[in-house]
């Protein structure tokens, strides 16, 4: 089969609403059967839509296991095992990703964010927002207005404008919320590396299709950089070739769950103050750091927005 080519049919579209995205884990796989890992995963997307559907809510463990119709005694290891994190950990980073969307925007208090997001004070909030940043969340809201700010003379403030060459990929296609990506990450690299002698951990890029809000039209596939000659194992994935071309480039250093925002703000402030306008490819993600850092704090992703001449 050939390497098929992406296409951005829908261009991405600020997000109402952010949904964080998941440690982006190594290959470690499970050792369920697959029919039962699938099931599970359904079961555990349930559990992270509601947690992003309100993060201020008190989610416990006995209400979300009912969502996934889990007992309550088994339903934290089956969590880890499938995401990479303990169920307080999704809990505090959907919450801090929610915060990160809401200062993203202009002139709401910290106080408010805070209170929204479930926490009892601006100070632990403060707290729980800087181990999870490395910044304050004052801090936070100066960098996006930073980045949402319009280019002033010749200078593109935190964007750097490159040419692509075109990429051969290995890909595997999302399916469920984009809070669970991480999760099909693991899945594409268990995959590769079963039955292979894949030369150490092959380069992660996500290739996103479409307007993250409208689930019927976005697509997102978690692919690999792999050489096309080699052979795949039987399943779903598939070979890809993403185009070249002319991309705007802001290097993002923090944990994944800030990648929705900062697409946010470079799409609905930068990009309509250039001179650019979005090219019909997809947005990419190229994930600098290796698979499970020790700090998602210091993680490094290159986000990409394919870009023409107005």
């Amino acid at each position: 089969m050939g390497a098929r080519r992406l296409r951005n049919t829908r261009g991405w579209k600020s997000s109402k609403r952010c949904t964080a995205r998941g440690p982006r884990a190594g290959y470690a796989g499970s050792t369920m059967k697959p029919s039962t890992e699938r099931s599970y995963a359904q079961r555990i997307a349930r559990v992270v839509e509601a947690i992003v559907a309100d993060p201020g809510a008190p989610h416990t463990v006995e209400s979300l296991a009912a969502v996934a119709h889990l007992s309550p005694y088994h339903f934290h290891r089956i969590y880890r095992a499938l995401t990479g994190e303990s169920l307080a950990a999704t809990v505090q980073r959907v919450r801090l990703a929610r915060a990160a969307h809401r200062l993203t925007g202009a002139g709401e208090p910290v106080s408010a964010v805070a209170l929204e997001v479930g926490y009892d004070s601006p100070q632990a909030f403060a707290r729980a927002f800087r181990g999870f940043t490395g910044v304050s969340p004052s801090a936070f809201h100066a960098r996006q207005q930073g980045l949402s700010s319009a280019p002033t003379g010749t200078s593109v403030p935190h964007v750097e404008l490159i040419e692509l060459a075109p990429i051969e990929v290995v890909c595997l296609r999302h399916d469920g919320p984009v809070a669970t990506i991480g999760q099909t990450f693991r899945t594409l690299m268990r995959m590769l590396h079963t039955g292979q002698a894949l030369p150490g951990t092959p380069e992660r890029i996500g290739i996103c299709c479409g307007d993250p809000e409208v689930r019927d039209t976005f697509r997102y596939y978690a692919a690999a950089a792999v050489p096309p000659a080699r052979g795949l194992p039987s399943g779903s994935l598939e070979p890809a070739r993403i185009e070249g071309g002319l991309y705007a480039r802001h290097r993002l250093v923090g944990p994944y769950a800030l990648i929705a925002p900062t697409f946010e703000a470079l799409f609905g402030g930068w990009l309509p103050h250039s001179s650019y306008e979005p090219d019909d490819r997809p947005a990419l993600e190229r994930y600098r750091s290796p698979p499970s850092p020790p700090q998602q704090r210091d993680c490094v992703t290159d986000l990409l927005i394919p870009i023409r001449k107005d």
